[in-house]
């Protein structure tokens, strides 16, 4: 599937890049995840690891998941999609892979453009879009 060009879609509905809050609402859901994975793990808050293995759950959650349906399952709940900013298609493996490193530096995730994509999705050619 495919999407409109970031740039040329407008500011609301399917195909607008994401707003701050549908993109605060998935990063919980996928935090979410991340701390069950950890439970599920046998690990507890407190626990000596509990906090890196949340941490690296997410950015495996992000890399799996984007790489494989575009979307994490948080983004999917969101209504969220990453997609190339050229094209609107897939992002390819190595452009995922690079996002989710930048996503795991925290900082670039942070700083949006006057479009409203962050740095970590400009950085890597890629774009967050509303699918709804």
């Amino acid at each position: 599937m495919t999407y409109p060009d970031p740039a040329a879609s407008g500011t609301e509905g399917a195909g607008s890049v994401a707003g701050f809050g549908s993109r605060l609402l998935a990063f919980l859901i996928d935090g979410a995840l991340s701390v069950l994975i950890a439970v599920l793990a046998g690990f507890r808050p407190g626990h000596r690891g509990y906090g890196l293995l949340v941490y690296f759950a997410f950015l495996a959650i992000e890399l799996l998941f984007v790489t494989i349906a575009g979307q994490t399952p948080g983004m999917r709940a969101a209504g969220l999609v990453v997609v190339r900013a050229s094209d609107g298609g897939k992002p390819r493996f190595h452009w995922v892979l690079a996002r989710t490193v930048l996503v795991a530096a925290v900082v670039p995730a942070l700083i949006p453009d006057s479009t409203g994509r962050s740095l970590h999705d400009r950085a890597t050619g890629l774009a967050m879009l509303r699918t709804r």
